[in-house]
């Protein structure tokens, strides 16, 4: 499978990870991924790919990340899979809603081109919102 996608499937899942991030609160996006994403039935390590100073090189993660990627298309929690990294920010080195890392990246520039900009990027932000609104 090609690294990079058509525009229209890009646009297609900024929606998707738009109408997620709208719907669902970023924490119980996470509780749902870690409870009931396929992934979870498999080593951790599996969906992270090698980075330049890992033994792991990149050809070697790219053939190898076809069988996680199988993984993800059956996943009934992908979308919120692929929200949570994307919204954030966690997209820089591992395999998210059966997406590498290059394409979410793709997915959350559409969504910020499309105006709907990501609001929530940092767990740390996350809390100090939380906590905002509590007073």
């Amino acid at each position: 499978m090609n690294a990079t996608m058509k525009l229209d499937t890009v646009a297609d899942l900024a929606l998707r990870v738009a109408a997620v991030r709208d719907s669902v609160a970023l924490p119980d996006i996470e509780s749902t991924v870690e409870e009931l994403g396929e992934c979870r039935r498999y080593d951790a390590e599996r969906w992270y790919l090698g980075t330049v100073s890992s033994s792991r090189t990149i050809a070697r993660d790219l053939v190898r990340t076809e069988e996680e990627r199988e993984v993800c298309q059956s996943c009934p929690v992908r979308d919120r899979c692929l929200s949570l990294a994307v919204l954030t920010g966690d997209t820089d080195d591992s395999i998210h809603g059966g997406l590498l890392p290059m394409q979410q990246r793709e997915v959350e520039a559409a969504l910020h081109r499309q105006g709907n900009a990501v609001v929530l990027r940092l767990p740390s932000r996350v809390k100090a919102v939380d906590q905002s609104c509590a007073a």
